[in-house]
């Protein structure tokens, strides 16, 4: 069967309140995504990675700003109160993780074109990163448009859900809606169960 290049998992939607942690998120500070295909308005906290420091969100050998160690640990922010929906959310993940983040799209702005190949690991492959979004706060007025050749195809995220995204392929993001957009961002272990949700 084909991979496809977004899927909305048969996970069951978290439908718990969410407004703690974003509360939380939207009163601290940030990391900026230094990339060249936005404009300084897409930021990250990091809850794990490779360093237990919130604001190292890279990972070691992927952009000249990469992570500095090179072994995985949750950072500071991972299990304080504030993140407890995160981790339940986390839950119901079938997959070991690598990085997790929480990543914010600023009101007005976007994330060009681009793909992710940079990150060699990133795959479908027992061992490689399958990406898993889950939208914290988000309306539809967020678009992620991800590109197989030169079809385009337009897709809502919706709050509470777990999507699949293929980031080897060009994607973009528009955010025309006044507030920020706030995604979980897992990067996970390809295995066989987290596979067979991407292609069932």
């Amino acid at each position: 069967m084909k991979r496809p290049v977004a899927k909305h998992l048969n996970i069951p939607k978290y439908k718990d309140d969410l407004s703690q942690v974003i509360s939380y998120i939207e009163n601290i500070s940030l990391s900026l995504v230094k990339t060249k295909y936005n404009d300084g308005n897409w930021e990250a906290i990091s809850l794990r990675g490779y360093s237990t420091d919130p604001e190292n969100i890279l990972k070691p050998g992927v952009l000249k700003t990469g992570a500095s160690e090179d072994t995985l640990q949750d950072t500071t922010l991972r299990n304080i109160p504030e993140m407890s929906a995160i981790n339940e959310i986390l839950k119901q993940i079938p997959a070991e993780f690598e990085r997790v983040r929480i990543m914010r799209l600023k009101a007005g702005t976007k994330i060009e074109k681009h793909t992710d190949k940079v990150d060699k690991s990133i795959g479908f492959d027992d061992g490689q990163i399958v990406r898993i979004h889950v939208p914290i706060k988000t309306d539809q007025k967020v678009i992620f448009s991800l590109y197989e050749g030169k079809d385009k195809k337009d897709f809502f995220f919706e709050t509470g859900n777990y999507y699949y995204a293929d980031v080897t392929k060009a994607h973009e993001v528009h955010n025309t809606w006044d507030q920020d957009r706030l995604h979980l961002v897992a990067d996970c272990y390809s295995n066989e169960t987290i596979r067979n949700l991407i292609l069932e």
